[in-house]
């Protein structure tokens, strides 16, 4: 996705800023107002960015993957969801992996070919000032039809970073070169630990360091939470759908309240450039 994809809102209310890391291949685009200074953000957050909750979180997570994929997706949902403040709810798809579109109150998960984008995994959240009310994650066949990532300890790993992307964690390390520190977080050229090139740690898993820098982000309770995320509220994201408004309507309604943004972040293939001849 690039912000040209971001429907159009009124008034201007979508004025994009695009930032790029040039290390590591991140990428971010975000509303200048929605980015807060980063010396008052806590350790691992990403720009500020949470689910706002008045109490505990039960995020639905849409399941818009292939088979192959599912059951990495599934473990890294149910590891997430031993947070004590954070719940991943998975859920029937309301997409396609083609389009991978956002649902509101909800993480859309989806699997395809994207193509040759030097990404491996790509998490898109949309945002009211720093509070995340949609994402989507897509994770790209075309890295994973080949033969270095087309294995568990890969898989598992990227999808269960993307999922912590969602929730508003940043990456722990992104020099791929780097011994692993036995976190889904941190990059490396082999999350599992058993190729020598990055130490014998796992890196397919969520660190208590991880869980640690979560738990401080969502330790700070807001005076609203979306009701699709409250415990026990919906668990089917059709259920939402009557009563959300389109993206041109939410912008009126919260247009008040502090302009809508968009963060992207993609992981970038260490090797992409062999796959592009």
């Amino acid at each position: 996705m690039v912000p040209g994809d971001l429907p159009a809102q009124p008034g201007d209310i979508m004025k994009l800023l695009t930032k790029v890391a040039a290390h590591c291949g991140v990428a971010f685009a975000a509303l200048v107002a929605a980015v807060p200074a980063s010396a008052s953000l806590l350790p691992q957050s990403w720009n500020g960015y949470h689910w706002a909750h008045t109490g505990n979180l039960a995020i639905m997570l849409g399941n818009n993957v292939s088979a192959t994929w599912t059951p990495y997706v599934t473990a890294a949902a149910a590891a997430w969801s031993t947070d004590k403040y954070i719940d991943y709810i998975p859920t029937a798809g309301s997409t396609t992996g083609s389009t991978c579109a956002a649902m509101y109150g909800t993480v859309q998960i989806c699997s395809g070919n994207y193509g040759a984008t030097n990404w491996l995994g790509w998490t898109t959240v949309w945002t009211s000032g720093t509070s995340i009310y949609q994402a989507t994650i897509k994770l790209n066949d075309y890295y994973f039809n080949n033969t270095k990532y087309n294995n568990a300890a890969f898989r598992q790993q990227v999808a269960c970073q993307e999922m912590g992307n969602a929730l508003g964690l940043q990456d722990a390390d992104r020099i791929y070169t780097n011994l692993n520190i036995g976190s889904c977080m941190d990059y490396s050229n082999d999350p599992s630990g058993t190729k020598g090139t990055n130490g014998t740690l796992s890196n397919v898993g969520i660190s208590a360091t991880d869980f640690s820098h979560l738990d401080d982000i969502y330790a700070v309770l807001d005076t609203t939470q979306l009701i699709y995320t409250k415990p026990g509220a919906f668990t089917n994201p059709q259920s939402v759908a009557g009563g959300v408004p389109e993206p041109s309507s939410w912008a009126m309604i919260v247009g008040g309240f502090g302009a809508l943004g968009m963060a992207m972040r993609r992981r970038k293939p260490v090797t992409a450039v062999a796959f592009a001849g």
